[in-house]
């Protein structure tokens, strides 16, 4: 399909007027009537561009280049994964922390009991009088 056939059917989807697409693109409306008419054989790539961009459109579905149907989906799956991924990893350090916490309560509890029992019995802690 001619370039200026695809411009036309993208402008018409979008329900705009010549005069309206250039000044959505910064493209000047004659350079807009001849390209879209077929005039211009060889636009520059910038001003093919700015129309493309204007209409909310795709460079890619301009050249014909297909995007797969099942990326978005692949996409989706992959991010989940990614998720449940992490998720999983946070669980698992979660519980070390809990570990970790209970861990450090215990040894605090009984670093305070010697301190208590060796100020109560000073002739038999550490601490001697």
């Amino acid at each position: 399909m001619m370039l200026a056939t695809q411009l036309k059917l993208l402008k018409e989807k979008r329900g705009l007027t010549n005069q309206q697409l250039a000044d959505l693109s910064g493209v000047p409306v004659g350079t807009v009537n001849r390209i879209l008419s077929g005039q211009t054989d060889n636009p520059s790539f910038q001003t093919i561009c700015d129309l493309v961009l204007a209409m909310d459109g795709s460079l890619d579905e301009l050249a014909g280049i297909e995007k797969d149907p099942e990326e978005p989906e692949a996409k989706a799956h992959a991010s989940q994964d990614l998720i449940h991924l992490y998720e999983k990893m946070i669980e698992h350090k979660n519980r070390w922390i809990h570990r970790l916490f209970v861990l450090a309560c215990l040894l605090g509890s009984i670093f305070i009991f010697l301190v208590i029992f060796d100020l109560m019995n000073p002739a038999l802690g550490f601490v001697r009088s």
